[in-house]
């Protein structure tokens, strides 16, 4: 060899067969345990089991009274609950019947009212419908009161022009109102009236009897007016007339007053 050859090379050592045999050794198998280990069973445990000791007559008394109080207790909440689904049921029955019934009493109630005010508020407006009618009817009644009236006054006027009777009897019936005297007495009449009482009676029969015919215009027919130095009489139809009429007048007043 060259010398080149020689300083191109480089020795190298054999291994070491000891090293591959200790990390053999070192290493650990499939359960994760040094290669060297062995399985080995292990020792049974001796625990030396308590005896068991009867139970005191205590102890069973403190069993008993915590059943007791356990079961105690259960019952009291299950009849708590029981009671109160119960008494919620009830109370919604009975608040439901109460209500329904002070509703309907105060249904009945209230419409009552609203009755009472309806009723109240027509008999008004009849009470002013009325009114009304009344002044109506009443004024109705006098117009026609007033014209019976001016109608029996006509019909009075008429019949006293024809008859004698009619002058006869109203002097009679004065004289007859006066009171017994021996005073001189003055007859009043419309000089149609005078007329005829003249040619009735006659000179001598008025101046037997004291009676003085005097003439007066203004005096109706029918009539007269009696008077002496103490006392008068008025007994002219006007007069006769009115009394009649205020007697009708009045009874028809009460009448309908009474209405």
């Amino acid at each position: 060899m060259t010398e080149d050859k020689t300083s191109s090379t480089s020795l190298w050592d054999l291994p070491d067969i000891t090293d591959a045999e200790a990390q053999k050794q070192s290493g650990t198998n499939a359960l994760n345990k040094p290669r060297r280990w062995q399985y080995e069973p292990p020792e049974a445990d001796h625990v030396e089991e308590a005896e068991a000791k009867p139970l005191t007559a205590e102890e069973l008394e403190q069993i008993r009274e915590a059943a007791r109080q356990e079961g105690y207790q259960e019952g009291l909440k299950q009849g708590f609950e029981d009671g109160h689904q119960q008494g919620l049921q009830q109370g919604k029955e009975e608040g439901l019947t109460l209500g329904q019934e002070e509703g309907r009493e105060q249904g009945i109630t209230q419409g009552q009212e609203e009755v009472a005010e309806q009723l109240s508020a027509l008999a008004q407006v009849i009470d002013e419908l009325q009114q009304p009618l009344q002044v109506v009817d009443k004024q109705v009644r006098e117009q026609l009161l007033q014209m019976v009236i001016e109608l029996a006054r006509q019909v009075c006027l008429v019949e006293v022009t024809q008859s004698i009777d009619v002058i006869k009897q109203s002097v009679e019936k004065a004289l007859d109102v006066l009171p017994v005297t021996d005073e001189r007495v003055v007859i009043h009449l419309h000089p149609d009236d005078l007329e005829i009482l003249t040619e009735h009676y006659g000179e001598d029969t008025l101046k037997d009897n004291g009676w003085l015919l005097s003439k007066d215009e203004l005096q109706q027919r029918g009539g007269c007016r009696v008077t002496t130095e103490s006392s008068s009489v008025d007994f002219t139809l006007a007069a006769r007339m009115q009394d009649v009429f205020s007697q009708v007048l009045g009874r028809t007043d009460v009448s309908d007053e009474s209405n």
